[in-house]
């Protein structure tokens, strides 16, 4: 998706002028594959595992330490260890709750088993361990555990042939059809990514199901589904919808995307002002191509006042955070001398970056061309092969 405005890039020492279309491009955002496992952030208990009793709350926050901490009646030898666990645990006492996570998981604790498996997975209380992790999770796994079976899935995707997990697609079907909302996002992709056309189909179903259930990754990854027509008709105007309930949970990919469509008026629409909003919100939160986009709309006057000065700067912010659109975007304001001093040398390494995306793969984009080839006439011999070297050295 692309619209203009007419730019011309004047290089006024030469006299120069380069005919160029600077125009807002919708891009299919990176899917969200490694975003689904968040870290352990201390002293919060695991995400992945349920609330802690109150007691053990208040034991922890008394200062009570693990091995002194009086126990509720009627205990087995695990559930005490499990208690343990838990108070060292949000006591910051890393090695004792990783020693009796693992006592109480031996002991039958499939909670416990899970912590153990966390703990040992992200190093605390002792060395990272994928292999034990994966012998922890294994054994909650074999209760059916839903969290378990997702970390398993998480574990595979890292391509370790020593954890002996096989596949992680087989696995995060098996915590997704426990419930596992995150399982249902990453098993969406994964049936997205396949080679078998109704596989997505099915990636649509259970897209959906964690949209339903409050995932803005599930949202996302629907929305991403009916814009691209996979999985049965494409539909703009509920992919619209689905990227900004994903949006307003602060997914700045989502707010990328509907800010886009607002811009073009796909799905519903056209309104400058929201548009321009939207792109605020996600260039605010950094992501890159949303900072070239908003700052082209400020470039250009659309949904609110003019600001070169300040449309120069998101263009730098995008071309530093790896967007090819903002790199070619930041060449062309250093061209130009626009909100920004004019530097031809400068344009010229931003240019240069411009030709490949993130991901390393050629960006044909007639406009980039064009801007390299002016500046290649202004800019000495010696120069530009000194800037190129640079640039090869750097791929």
């Amino acid at each position: 998706m692309r619209f203009t405005l007419p730019l011309i890039i004047v290089l006024a020492v030469t006299g120069l002028a380069l005919p160029s279309a600077a125009a807002l491009v919708r891009q299919d955002a990176a899917p969200l594959e490694d975003e689904v496992a968040p870290d352990i952030v201390a002293p919060t208990f695991p995400q992945e595992l349920i609330l802690l009793p109150e007691e053990v709350q208040s034991a922890a926050q008394d200062g009570m330490a693990a091995d002194t901490a009086e126990l509720p009646t009627g205990l087995s030898g695990a559930d005490a260890a499990w208690y343990r666990a838990q108070v060292a645990y949000v006591g910051e006492d890393w090695a004792s709750a990783r020693n009796y996570a693992e006592t109480a998981a031996a002991g039958g604790i499939v909670d416990a088993a899970l912590l153990a498996g966390i703990m040992a997975r992200n190093g605390e209380g002792g060395p990272v361990d994928l292999s034990t992790a994966a012998r922890w999770f294994n054994r909650a796994a074999d209760r059916d555990d839903p969290v378990a079976l997702y970390n398993l899935g998480l574990l595979a995707a890292l391509g370790d042939a020593s954890l002996e997990l096989g596949r992680a697609e087989p696995w995060f079907e098996r915590a997704a059809r426990a419930g596992h909302i995150p399982a249902m996002v990453a098993h969406a992709i994964a049936l997205r990514n396949s080679p078998v056309p109704q596989d997505a189909i099915t990636a649509r179903e259970w897209a959906g199901r964690a949209a339903q259930q409050g995932s803005a990754e599930g949202m996302y990854q629907l929305a991403q589904l009916l814009d691209a027509g996979q999985g049965g008709e494409r539909d703009a105007a509920g992919a619209r919808v689905w990227y900004e309930r994903a949006a307003d949970q602060n997914l700045a990919e989502a707010a990328f995307q509907v800010g886009m469509m607002w811009a073009d008026g796909e799905g519903g629409e056209q309104d400058d002002a929201t548009a321009r909003n939207w792109l605020r919100i996600a260039a605010e939160s950094g992501y890159a191509p949303a900072q070239g986009q908003y700052g082209l709309m400020m470039y250009q006057g659309r949904g609110g006042e003019a600001d070169i000065e300040l449309a120069a700067y998101w263009f730098s912010r995008g071309a530093r955070g790896g967007d090819a659109e903002s790199q070619f975007l930041y060449a062309f304001a250093l061209a130009r001398g626009e909100g920004v001093p004019q530097d031809f040398e400068l344009a010229y390494r931003w240019a240069l970056l411009a030709s490949v995306d993130h991901l390393g793969a050629p960006v044909h984009d007639r406009d980039r061309d064009r801007l390299e080839a002016g500046l290649e006439g202004v800019l000495p011999p010696e120069v530009r092969q000194r800037i190129r070297a640079e640039y090869e050295a750097l791929r």
